[in-house]
């Protein structure tokens, strides 16, 4: 197959085009990422940079947003870094292959649910990215009580209902 210079041209301004998004995990700024949410375009990467301690960047969906999501991207536990360490963070990249939303958590015990959750592209209405940490500051675990009274699931068909790995994206 021959390909015309006009094409192979074009082909290489569109990865020439494609922009770099910086993206704090944890850091100064405490139990966030930084900044919270970006717009990206198709082809875009997403850089995350890891400081200080041990977080991931795990993908999840709208309705479970402190649960990975099967098959989607986990960066688990690889990058650890020391509190003297203030240069040289570890990165891990995202391409950008679609449009649609990306959800992100960091699956360290206790970070989601204190809202500790990122967003590539996330919906100005509907399902927002307030919406989404709201989602997950609500996933925290219940303060115990002192009574002996059972406890009861709240399970409804959104709760249940199972999120597919619909949406492809790369790292």
């Amino acid at each position: 197959m021959l390909f015309s210079p006009l094409s192979i041209i074009l082909a290489f301004s569109a990865l020439a085009c494609a922009a770099v998004w910086d993206v704090t995990v944890g850091g100064t700024a405490g139990l966030v990422y930084t900044p919270p949410y970006v717009n990206a375009a198709i082809n875009d990467t997403v850089r995350f940079h890891f400081n200080a301690k041990n977080h991931t960047v795990t993908q999840s969906s709208f309705l479970e947003p402190c649960a990975p999501l099967l098959g989607g991207v986990n960066t688990g536990f690889n990058f650890p870094v020391d509190p003297a360490v203030t240069s040289g963070f570890p990165t891990f990249d995202v391409i950008v292959l679609n449009l649609a939303p990306f959800w992100v958590h960091c699956a360290q015990t206790g970070h989601c649910p204190m809202g500790m959750v990122f967003a590539i592209n996330p919906p100005t209405t509907g399902n927002t990215l307030a919406a989404f940490k709201a989602r997950a500051l609500a996933s925290a675990p219940a303060s115990p009580t002192t009574t002996n009274s059972a406890v009861e699931a709240d399970c409804t068909s959104e709760t249940s209902a199972k999120w597919g790995n619909k949406y492809c994206r790369g790292y």
